[in-house]
């Protein structure tokens, strides 16, 4: 049986708001043979199912990422405020901080190359604003990762020309490709004045996408679960609902943005048939 591991990494905010619901579905309907990883940032989650979840200090346990933290804490370009950084030049959304907040999106980057080290098999990326709405089967989930594919990961649909939605990603732990992914991603952020600072957002999702472009002309042996999909809103600059369009919307709603506030996605966000009672 092919071991997969799930992980995701949130604060006390994000627990209070969405984190304990996404565990406690997670648990409630997940097959326990999937295991998941949380790395809890400075708060104290319940464990809903011990055997099948594991809580982490990512105090403790993430060096890398405390030293990252320690030593861009001051740098305003590594908290999103690029006001008086090169990267300003020519950018009408300079205002938008998320883009360039590297401080913000490492807990979830280091805690997928700790989670990585871990795992055997694949590991799985899903973020904590999730919830999972309908039982998955350990073969529904597996099916999703086929062993021919080196990462698996939810695009913006045909013609996008933007970055990956980072909700959900697989990584093949056995496939040398996803082993050159992982080193530079996580070189990416060792080593940001040369790396990430270096592109021209530093989000993670923008890394991630830069660094998976150069890698499939080198093997193109990828999942996109969104390259059927046709999403006019997200053709640049992120946009666009993806993940609950593509097949994962069988089992998972992505609270994205503002919608962690009402627990659930609009009903404009749907483009496809959905015929799951949640949706309905």
């Amino acid at each position: 049986m092919t071991n997969i591991t799930v992980v995701t990494t949130f604060h006390k905010p994000g627990l209070d708001l969405y984190g304990q619901r996404f565990l406690d579905s997670f648990a409630q309907r997940v097959d326990p043979r999937i295991k998941l990883l949380v790395y809890a940032e400075s708060c104290n989650p319940k464990n809903p199912n011990p055997e099948q979840i594991t809580i982490l200090d990512a105090k403790e346990v993430l060096p890398k990422l405390n030293a990252f933290k320690e030593k861009y804490k001051d740098v305003p370009h590594a908290n999103g405020n690029i006001a008086n950084h090169s990267a300003r030049n020519g950018r009408k959304d300079w205002n938008k901080e998320f883009k360039w907040d590297a401080i913000r999106f490492a807990n979830k980057t280091y805690a997928v190359y700790d989670a990585c080290v871990r795992s055997k098999d694949w590991c799985v990326w899903m973020d904590a604003d999730t919830f999972v709405h309908s039982d998955w089967s350990y073969q529904q989930f597996a099916k999703l990762l086929p062993e021919d594919k080196w990462i698996t990961y939810v695009g913006r649909g045909k013609g996008s020309q933007t970055w990956p939605e980072c909700g959900f990603y697989g990584m093949n732990l056995n496939h040398p490709v996803c082993g050159q992914f992982l080193k530079e991603f996580e070189r990416m952020y060792e080593d940001a004045d040369n790396g990430i600072f270096r592109l021209v957002e530093w989000h993670d999702s923008f890394v991630f996408g830069h660094i998976l472009k150069n890698l499939i002309p080198v093997n193109n042996n990828v999942l996109d679960y969104s390259a059927e999909m046709y999403l006019k809103e997200a053709k640049s600059g992120g946009g666009g609902h993806p993940l609950i369009n593509t097949v994962l919307g069988k089992w998972i709603d992505h609270m994205k943005g503002a919608r962690k506030n009402t627990g659930k996605s609009k009903a404009t966000d749907i483009m496809v048939n959905r015929k799951e009672s949640y949706w309905k």
